[in-house]
């Protein structure tokens, strides 16, 4: 079967035109009154871009518009077994309400018996931490300019009361032209209010606030804390807190005072010092006023944050890239393996939760579904 849900229902809409006994057959469908979902037989998997937990991500182009798409596949037998049932469908919830230039945009999400299916930009550049990696770490331009961008989306989240939780290199994505996308929200939660407060521990621990520990609820400061700490491995190529990825947290670590390179910009050591504060209230970014609180500090004297929005500023560095096809930027460690099939995988079953409301696609690619010729589309779902 194809792609569509009530696909007969589609079809007559978009019959109508052609329809020569029908008076109104010039009549353009409304676009909102048809329903159209995608699937995963709508799709041509091309090569493994990365491996999580529960999951893994592909690169796959969507046969209708042979467009390249990113593909979260989670499996629902893991997500039952640790209880993330409902942190997954709020990091769909999540994604449909963000519009942020710096943001990943999901395009559709939808699901079987075995998977969840999150399908989202391809951003081609690859990820933050292959580039550090590579790099060791950044001139103080480059830095200033993915910072910048990096603070515009917290901004943006933290102003529709959403905390991220999970800002580190591997969730700091590069586009084509250079620009930063942040996408996994699997540890994102939406408070109530600005007043509200969130209480589970979660995250990476390089990078976690040290307010999470102390169990009386945090707000959406935790995440100045870990932009504090990507400033600092940006600029030192180190973690400011070297904390054991799997060893227990030690809150003393925290209280140590943080020693910086003598090279070190003044205004970044400021700058970092004032986001890596241990009280929360009064941590640079606490507050209203938090995100313009940081955008005034010296360290962003030179940028125009209209310019930065708009994309205006000329990234420092563009990825190389040859074609749309180009995985320089990935591991080969994925990319060198097979695509699997994931409806033949032998270590998933079947799991009889069914995601309620998980079903989505976004209004730009259904507008440019419906501008299809009916009968391509037919072709393509039988």
């Amino acid at each position: 079967m194809g792609c569509c849900h009530k696909k007969r229902k589609k079809n007559v809409l978009l019959k109508k035109k052609f329809n020569d006994d029908d008076e109104d057959q010039n009549e353009e469908p409304d676009v909102n009154s048809i329903i159209i979902r995608l699937c995963y037989n709508d799709f041509i998997p091309l090569k493994l871009l990365g491996r999580g937990s529960f999951g893994q991500v592909v690169l796959a182009r969507l046969k209708i518009n042979n467009k390249l798409y990113a593909m979260k596949v989670l499996d629902k037998s893991l997500l039952k077994n640790r209880h993330q049932e409902l942190h997954t469908q709020a990091e769909r919830d999540l994604m449909v309400k963000i519009h942020c230039p710096f943001i990943v945009s999901i395009k559709s999400a939808f699901q079987d018996e075995k998977y969840l299916y999150l399908v989202s930009d391809f951003v081609q550049g690859g990820d933050m931490y292959f580039h550090m990696h590579e790099a060791h770490k950044f001139s103080f331009e480059l830095t200033q300019f993915y910072i910048s961008e990096i603070v515009l989306a917290l901004e943006y989240l933290h102003k529709n009361n959403m905390v991220y939780r999970d800002l580190k290199p591997e969730n700091i994505l590069l586009d084509a032209k250079g620009h930063i996308k942040i996408t996994d929200f699997g540890l994102s939660k939406m408070l109530n209010s600005s007043k509200d407060k969130a209480f589970t521990i979660c995250g990476t621990p390089q990078y976690l606030a040290p307010e999470m520990f102390i169990q009386k609820g945090y707000d959406c400061c935790v995440d100045w804390w870990s932009l504090g700490c990507l400033i600092y491995e940006m600029l030192t190529g180190k973690l400011p807190f070297p904390v054991k990825r799997e060893g227990k947290i030690d809150l003393n670590l925290y209280k140590k005072k943080l020693q910086f390179p003598r090279h070190l910009n003044e205004d970044a050591i400021d700058l970092i010092s004032k986001l890596l504060v241990m009280d929360p209230k009064k941590r640079l970014g606490a507050g209203k006023d938090g995100a313009k609180n940081i955008k005034n500090h010296p360290f962003f004297e030179e940028i125009e944050w209209a310019d930065i929005w708009n994309k205006r500023i000329i990234p420092p560095f563009v990825p190389n890239l040859e074609n749309e096809l180009d995985l320089k930027y990935f591991d080969s460690q994925f990319t060198d393996e097979p695509v699997e099939s994931f409806t033949k995988n032998p270590r998933s079953r079947e799991v009889s939760y069914e995601y309620k409301n998980f079903t989505y696609v976004t209004e730009s690619v259904k507008n440019e579904l419906m501008t299809i010729p009916t009968e391509n589309m037919e072709n393509n779902y039988n």
